[in-house]
């Protein structure tokens, strides 16, 4: 039986610190349950980035006084960020403060531009025009894989317009089956259906290893197929998803067909899910976890060393467990076993703040490797915490921050300004909070309150004061919605209130004010420092500075 080659692609624009997991799950999981399969991962990210970072090298693309001026440098200073955090000069990755944030910014800012500038040119094609140079080049990167099949898989909601182009030229030019699939498709996916009719074979919600398995074993006839949406004779099909309970039979990913080397961190750092779906479920305002089909599935913590150690094997010691939510026990078990399995490694992930997270469990997760936790306080007022459904007590979190760090565990925290009913007062009491605590933070990662379609808090808009809803603008995964409160600030009054207190909240990276923009270089920062043994003499003196800055502002 002649060979067939899947090609797995994921498409641009953000910054490629790390090698993006889901291809390589489908690659590890596809080639083993279909021998006669070869599966081809283009990380078309990376790709793009390298590409346009080569094109002005070599003076085909020019950067204009606009987009110098965002990124605070010229051609050769964006070009040389680049560099440091490919690790090409040496240690300078690790000079913080002003020298790293003035390439934080230059990287950053010129992925924003070009990927609007990506997004206009895939909208503005319409399947009949030409296409623009840079979007030719991409197809003809794809077509020269020789795919018999196409996959593309896409985490943020920005892929989708360059990722549908894609999948109709492919499919129309090229008489490609294109499936697409990933986790931004938690909801939504009969409007991108809709919005791009023509992009599309099927579309997978979902666990994605056995409905694609399913597809390719069928020819891909979505018909019948769990987790498949498909359109047929102008209407949207689709199946229920069903979830298999023993997620150690997907396997390990597969990362051999990437080279871990090429991406933009001095050291490679490799994401990992150990468990699917979030062991709380009850966050309101939350539909992440709606996509593993609202349950939490852990396998064993064999699979999860076989899974880690084969990465150890390959030179990997840097890793993102991608989990929604790990929990203390867990943590625990986790710990130990990379212990007993004589793992050196340097690890970060996600959890919610409860005291079942001693001084103990810190101590192990420490020992084991762990860097740092992305924390979900959202808030620093109980009324909205519970109105939230979090499950934390606000007045345990510093104990808890604080345990953290003298483990030598850095603190990353999540908050949400204009939650439906919060009033000035309650947000200024976040504030609050991490002023009081800062010597204990590290990082804030803020965002406005955002009303989801599928949440529960859309399901049940009454029980958080919500009095209307409105649309403001169409997206591929549906609206965007505006709504207005029986009480607390407006969406205007908030978006002022956030815009207010962001040189405050801007203060809390005493690394360097954009590391928290850079997930995967906070941990190699982290441990740099961790192996230099010196990081509480590095951090102290970093942290005051920090408490000085936000006690002025």
């Amino acid at each position: 039986m002649a060979r067939k080659r899947l090609v797995l692609v994921f498409p641009p624009l953000s910054v490629p610190t790390s090698p993006p997991l889901g291809m390589a799950m489908l690659k590890g999981y596809i080639e083993k349950e279909l021998p006669d399969w070869d599966v081809i991962p283009c990380d078309l990210n990376l790709w793009t980035f390298d590409f346009l970072l080569d094109s002005i090298r070599r003076g085909a693309l020019h950067l204009t006084p606009q987009a110098m001026e965002r990124m605070g440098t010229d051609a050769a200073g964006l070009l040389r960020a680049a560099n440091v955090f490919k690790g090409v000069e040496g240690n300078a990755f690790y000079e913080m403060g002003p020298a790293y944030d003035a390439r934080g910014r230059a990287v950053l800012e010129f992925t924003e531009f070009a990927g609007q500038y990506l997004t206009s040119a895939a909208e503005r094609w319409d399947g009949q025009g030409q296409k623009d140079p840079i979007l030719n080049k991409m197809l003809d990167h794809i077509l020269s894989l020789e795919p018999d099949v196409v996959g593309i898989s896409a985490i943020f909601s920005h892929q989708l317009p360059v990722g549908a182009m894609l999948g109709r030229a492919l499919r129309e030019g090229s008489g490609l089956s294109v499936v697409f699939g990933g986790s931004c498709f938690t909801e939504g996916v009969e409007q991108f259906l809709t919005h791009y009719p023509q992009s599309a074979d099927a579309i997978v919600k979902g666990d994605g290893e056995g409905a694609l398995k399913a597809l390719l074993q069928n020819d891909m006839d979505p018909t019948g197929i769990p987790g498949v949406f498909y359109r047929a004779k102008q209407e949207i099909v689709s199946t229920p998803s069903v979830f298999q309970k023993d997620i150690d039979a997907f396997g390990a990913p597969d990362f051999s067909d990437y080279d871990l080397h090429a991406y933009y961190s001095p050291e490679p750092v490799v994401p990992i899910l150990l468990t699917r779906g979030c062991y709380w479920r009850k966050c309101t305002f939350c539909v992440h976890y709606f996509s593993a089909g609202d349950t939490y599935r852990v396998g064993s913590m064999d699979e999860v060393i076989n899974k880690l150690s084969r990465l150890v094997d390959l030179g990997v010691r840097n890793f993102y467990f991608v989990d929604e939510m790990l929990a203390p026990g867990y943590f625990v078990k986790l710990s130990e076993a990379i212990r007993e399995a004589g793992l050196d490694i340097s690890y970060f992930a996600l959890s919610k703040p409860n005291k079942t997270f001693t001084p103990k469990v810190f101590e192990a997760m420490a020992r084991s490797g762990c860097r740092y936790i992305m924390w979900g306080l959202e808030s620093g007022n109980q009324r909205v915490v519970d109105l939230m459904g979090k499950g934390t007590v606000v007045e345990e979190i510093p104990d808890i921050l604080a345990n953290a760090t003298r483990a030598g565990i850095y603190n990353h925290l999540y908050m949400i300004c204009g939650f439906p009913t919060e009033t000035r007062a309650e947000f200024r009491d976040t504030l609050d909070f991490l002023r009081t605590h800062a010597e204990h933070i590290h990082v804030v990662h803020r965002s406005l309150f955002s009303l989801e379609v599928g949440s529960p808090i859309y399901a049940s808009p009454e029980k958080f004061g919500i009095v209307d809803t409105w649309k403001i603008a169409d997206t591929p995964l549906g609206p965007r919605l505006g709504y207005r409160t029986s009480s607390g600030m407006t969406m205007e009054e908030a978006r002022t209130a956030f815009q207010e207190a962001l040189p405050f909240l801007r203060n809390f990276n005493p690394f360097g004010r954009y590391l928290g923009n850079y997930r995967d270089h906070a941990l190699l920062v982290y441990a740099h420092a961790q192996d230099a043994d010196q990081p509480r003499r590095f951090v102290h003196a970093a942290v005051q500075q920090a408490l000085g800055d936000l006690r002025t502002s």
